[in-house]
């Protein structure tokens, strides 16, 4: 029984460390998201940005001023005005690493066309390191 006590053992569940292995749960770094590969440097805020978005949107006529638009001889053309619109895109986080930059999924402001706007769901992305 003593020689059973004495011989070495070998931990068959201790391996070395890799560097794509997650990190323990204590450590600070090991909140959040998954990374695909690499080891944390710093989180970077991105700040809102305020965006002025200027449409152009037909007016009404009024009543007195569509007569004497059809005297003048221009057949009642349209007016248009301009609609302006402050619209704030959110911020986020972005994860440096040594092996990229982690883009979270954001939201951002796309011009489909002169005049028309929608948003847009950006799916997450990692962007390579320089």
């Amino acid at each position: 029984m003593l020689a059973v006590l004495l011989i070495p053992a070998v931990a068959g569940a201790q391996s070395a460390p890799t560097p794509a292995a997650p990190a323990h749960p204590s450590l600070p770094w090991s909140l959040g998201p998954a990374i695909p590969v690499g080891q944390l440097l710093r989180d970077v805020w991105v700040p809102p940005q305020t965006i002025v978005v200027d449409t152009l949107v037909p007016m009404p006529a009024e009543p007195g001023v569509e007569a004497a638009a059809t005297a003048e001889g221009n057949g009642g053309a349209p007016q248009y005005g301009t609609l302006r619109q402050t619209v704030v895109v959110p911020g986020y986080w972005v994860r440096q690493t040594t092996s990229g930059d982690y883009y979270p999924q954001r939201w951002m402001l796309e011009q489909v066309s002169p005049g028309v706007y929608r948003w847009r769901l950006l799916p997450a992305e990692v962007r390579n390191a320089r």
